[in-house]
């Protein structure tokens, strides 16, 4: 997977380190699942949470402030990633997932950056969200998320975060972190051949 560009280093190093002064919470608790006593219940309930029901709905503004909705794409097979723009882990997986965008978009997959730069560190004010679409020619929708829907999918316990979901609106895997291509094209191809009534079993959890 390709790297983010080494002048790209000093930018990270400066969005952080005004995080920190802000007093926000750290990338590495944005990154990292609870407390090792905690970590297993704590994703397994997260898990029991979402996977095989209907996905929260949403409706969010795009970077044009195009209200998107997801019910307007009932019937496709949709892949939601969350992710903010200091993230190192979501700017190694995003070349990944606009490759896998253009190769099955014509097959009814559709890929949404969720992308959080508002709430986990504003301060910022999306500079280093112009500078990473500039770097990433970013082909699906990058949607601007709000508290509500934030909250509504848990709050993003880890970022990246992405949510697979079936044509029928139903949650049917969770990638706890960051993932290669590879790992996303296995879980979508068999949703992408299922027809609309009947698609695979939800229950696939991937995470370390």
């Amino acid at each position: 997977m390709s790297r983010p560009p080494a002048r790209m280093a000093p930018l990270l190093l400066a969005a952080l380190g005004a995080l920190a002064a802000a007093g926000a919470p750290s990338p590495a608790h944005w990154s990292a699942s609870p407390g090792p006593g905690q970590r297993g219940e704590f994703r397994a309930k997260f898990f029991e949470r979402y996977l095989g029901r209907p996905a929260p709905p949403f409706t969010l503004k795009d970077l044009e402030g195009r209200a998107v909705s997801l019910s307007g794409f009932r019937g496709k097979v949709v892949l939601l990633n969350f992710w903010f723009s200091a993230c190192l882990p979501c700017r190694t997986e995003t070349p990944d997932l606009i490759k896998l965008y253009n190769l099955y978009k014509d097959r009814g997959l559709v890929v949404l950056g969720i992308n959080t730069d508002r709430l986990v560190m504003a301060e910022d004010r999306e500079q280093l969200l112009e500078k990473f679409l500039r770097i990433f020619r970013v082909p699906y929708p990058v949607l601007m998320a709000d508290l509500k829907m934030y909250r509504d999918y848990g709050s993003a316990p880890v970022q990246p975060i992405s949510f697979l979901v079936d044509r029928g609106g139903k949650v049917a895997q969770i990638f706890w972190g960051a993932y290669p291509g590879a790992a996303f094209e296995q879980a979508v191809r068999p949703h992408l051949s299922a027809a609309s009534g009947d698609p695979p079993q939800p229950g696939r959890k991937a995470g370390p």
